[in-house]
């Protein structure tokens, strides 16, 4: 009679979960949640540009406007997040349109092939899920911040899902089995990371939430199983153009699966026995997963489809960027009544939500790095080469990210294990827990900041 109870309770929490305005309001929150980043590149970029790219003054100047920013934000002053942004926004506004001259109709903006937009928002996926992974042991972290453990669209939920676009916007679609065979270089590294981890953990006895990925899978396996299975479905099609149909395609067919009773047994509290049980979230994810890459590949090609763009072509493209965008936003507010925002189970709602949040980033970083912040008295349309103008254009944190994003996640990992077996997050005070958490994402950083300065690059 319990376990009858307790399963119809389950049931009613997901409809209403699944039917109701949470988790529209969770997405729209949970974009305007990582602002600050945004708006501490930008700074960045504003104020301390001019400085050496390789100082150790910038960097430590760049971490003030974006690491100390995000930790407050998303801890004790997460009450004031949307203020800070506001007032930010507003302020670097008035700063460009009052005082930075408009470039000339006649400069050409270089798209090159892997523009700056995508390399930010790369740092953003990178710097803010360093950030949240240890924030969340602490008690000033949110709890509406938290993964969800069925249906939500929560500002933790975005992380593997932006790691899933960075991939695919830098990835290109297979055309052989001998690309297949290069697939070597990328994909065992993050399969022996996933391993790795997992017999670490196993070793140590550390807490893991199973409901995340499984019981043995974990962000690495999936990001390895996605290159791999996304880059041998791309065999299917004999062009990138029709990589749209069949990511469509691929993810109208998953969410068929799921709704046919696939997310009610992910969501289900059925024990973790047997290894097709014990790792039903991850393994569940896996094609919607492959479909957000594919996606993520197609928009990469037709974004860099031109190498440089006068003034006019790319507002056109931004236009073009925005409208999809909000199309994009559109239909998150309807699948949020019809199949649901998860995380878990990568469904429909989830890819289009985070596909939303990823044009809407990539719009944003246009606006201000590529049409606002790239000047032609800095940059020579005749003779700049696309690493020399990301080199003026980007903060140095976002370009240490660049250079080892992979190491920058490994080495927080491996922090917020420590911090987590050493120091006991769940009961440190609101000082003490900024304080950790500014020290944590200074060494992360740093580490990353100094392999750029050594010129050293491992992933």
């Amino acid at each position: 009679m319990e376990a009858e109870v307790a399963s119809f309770v389950e049931h009613k929490l997901n409809d209403v979960d699944l039917k109701s305005w949470r988790s529209i309001k969770e997405s729209l929150d949970s974009f305007l949640t990582i602002l600050p980043t945004i708006l501490g590149f930008v700074l960045s970029r504003l104020l301390w540009g001019q400085l050496p790219m390789l100082s150790t003054r910038r960097f430590l100047l760049e971490l003030l406007l974006i690491g100390l920013p995000t930790v407050i934000l998303i801890t004790v002053g997460s009450a004031y997040s949307y203020t800070y942004s506001l007032v930010v926004s507003l302020a670097v506004l008035v700063y460009i349109y009052g005082i930075i001259d408009p470039n000339p109709p006649s400069f050409v903006y270089k798209v090159g092939k892997r523009p700056i937009v995508f390399t930010l928002l790369r740092a953003t996926a990178y710097s803010g899920t360093c950030a949240a992974i240890l924030a969340v042991d602490f008690p000033s972290y949110p709890t509406d911040y938290r993964k969800s453990r069925t249906f939500g669209a929560a500002v933790m939920d975005m992380g593997i899902g932006l790691f899933v676009v960075t991939m695919g916007l830098v990835s290109h679609r297979a055309r052989s089995i001998a690309d297949l065979r290069k697939l070597r270089r990328s994909v065992i590294p993050l399969l022996v990371l996933g391993l790795a981890r997992t017999i670490v953990i196993t070793l140590i006895d550390y807490h893991q939430d199973e409901t995340e990925y499984g019981r043995h899978l974990n962000a690495f396996f999936i990001l390895g199983f996605t290159k791999l299975l996304g880059s041998c479905y791309s065999l299917l099609v004999n062009s990138d153009e029709q990589l749209l149909a069949l990511a469509i395609g691929l993810l109208f067919l998953h969410e068929l699966v799921l709704q046919l009773g696939l997310s009610d047994f992910v969501m289900s509290t059925a024990p973790h026995e047997g290894f097709l049980s014990a790792n039903r979230e991850g393994l569940s994810s896996l094609h919607g997963c492959v479909a957000l890459y594919l996606l993520s590949i197609y928009f990469a090609k037709w974004y860099t489809s031109h190498d440089s763009l006068t003034y006019q072509g790319l507002i056109r493209k931004l236009k073009r960027i925005l409208f999809v965008a909000i199309l994009f936003w559109k239909l998150v507010f309807i699948s949020s009544f019809l199949t649901g925002v998860a995380r878990v189970t990568f469904s429909f709602g989830y890819v289009i939500w985070i596909f939303a949040v990823s044009l809407s980033l990539i719009v944003i970083y246009a606006f201000f790095f590529e049409l606002k912040l790239v000047r032609p008295d800095i940059c020579s349309k005749k003779s700049i080469g696309d690493d020399v103008q990301k080199s003026i254009s980007l903060p140095t944190f976002v370009e240490s990210l660049n250079m080892n994003g992979l190491t920058h996640f490994m080495i927080s990992n491996f922090l917020t294990g420590m911090v987590n077996m050493s120091l006991d997050p769940g009961h440190r005070s609101d000082l003490e827990s900024v304080v950790i958490l500014s020290i944590y994402m200074f060494v992360c950083a740093g580490v990353v900041f100094l392999m750029l300065k050594k010129g050293i690059r491992v992933a």
